[in-house]
Formats: structure tokens, sequence, C-alpha cells
């Protein structure tokens, strides 16, 4: 058997047993979502290993389309919320929904996840990309905004400069209700 298939079968169990799951098809599914995460980390997708730094001219006249059709808002309302200045998106919301600052983070995150997965169709963003986006919305927290974004709602590959963020299902259904809350 493989070493890294051993490898994530032992980390899947691992983390089953500690769930303390009784329903025994609740722990085989969980088990089978456990493997493929494992798995998955230890093969990053290859659009992960191609850095996302700007939008190409190319790829910036079909984003808003994309992304108009993928979430079923027309272009307009969108072009309220994002902007793409320097060749990379950001929100020109004036507040970002959220009780506390953590809260505006993770879902600037969210939203900024979002435009570069349905309208550009990158699943993996580097957290610089992130980053200058909460900055440009004065959100940045140097010291606490990576541990903001650990939550259900994202995934992340990496360490330090090399960090990267993708969106979880839930995050994807949280980014999209947010998303439909502010154009309303």
């Amino acid at each position: 058997m493989d070493k890294k298939l051993q490898d994530a079968l032992k980390k899947a169990n691992a983390e089953v047993e500690k769930a303390n799951i009784t329903d025994p098809e609740l722990k085989k599914i969980a088990f089978s979502k456990a493997v493929d995460f494992y798995l998955q980390s230890e093969k990053e997708p290859a659009q992960s290993r191609k850095t996302v730094s700007k939008i190409n001219n190319t790829k910036e006249s079909d984003f808003w389309a994309t992304f108009a059709s993928s979430t079923d808002i027309e272009e307009e309302k969108l072009k309220d919320i994002y902007s793409i200045k320097d060749k990379q998106i950001v929100l020109v919301i004036s507040a970002v929904l959220g009780e506390s600052k953590a809260d505006k983070q993770r879902n600037l995150a969210a939203l900024i996840l979002l435009a570069y997965h349905n309208g550009l169709g990158y699943e993996w963003i580097p957290s610089g990309l992130l980053a200058e986006a909460a900055s440009h919305s004065k959100l940045y927290d140097t010291s606490k905004f990576a541990k903001n974004l650990k939550c259900d709602l994202f995934r992340f590959t990496g360490t330090k400069k090399g960090l990267k963020y993708k969106l979880s299902g839930p995050g994807l259904n949280e980014a999209k209700n947010l998303l439909l809350d502010i154009t309303k």
C-alpha cells in the first residue's frame, strides 16, 4: 500500500476516533471525508501550484460575465460591490457586514475568495491577495488576520508566506448568502 495512503488512513482514523461518533453510518462518512481531506492535502491541485498574483487582461473582460452568471446577480450590482484595482479583486462597499472585526475579516475573505473562485476559476488563493484586499478595506490586522480565518468556512494549505486559502463547502454557501444579502 502507498505510504501516503497509509498516512492518510491513520490520520483519518485518529480524527474520527477523536470525534467520538457513535452512529456507524456517520462514522463511515466522516472517515471517508477525512481520508479525502488528507489525501488532497498531500497533493495540492495544479491550480494552487501556480501563483495567482494578478488578473491578466483576457480574464478581466470575462470576469464580470462569468461571475454574474455563476451567482445569478446582475453585473452592475456586482460592480457596486467589487472592483478590479491594479489587476486584483477588491471590495468597494463602504462597510463589510459583521458584528466584530474578526467577523468582518472572515466575511471579506469569503467574498474575495468567492470572486476569485466563481469569476476566475481559481480555487486556491495566496494569503497575500487576501491581505491586500483587507488592507484596502481597512480591515487588515497583521497579528490576527490569519488566526481569524481559521474556521470551518475556509481550508488552507502551506505555511507563513506560502499560505493559500479556499472556501470550504459551507464557506461557499455562506459567501453566496452574504453576497445576496449585500445586493438586496
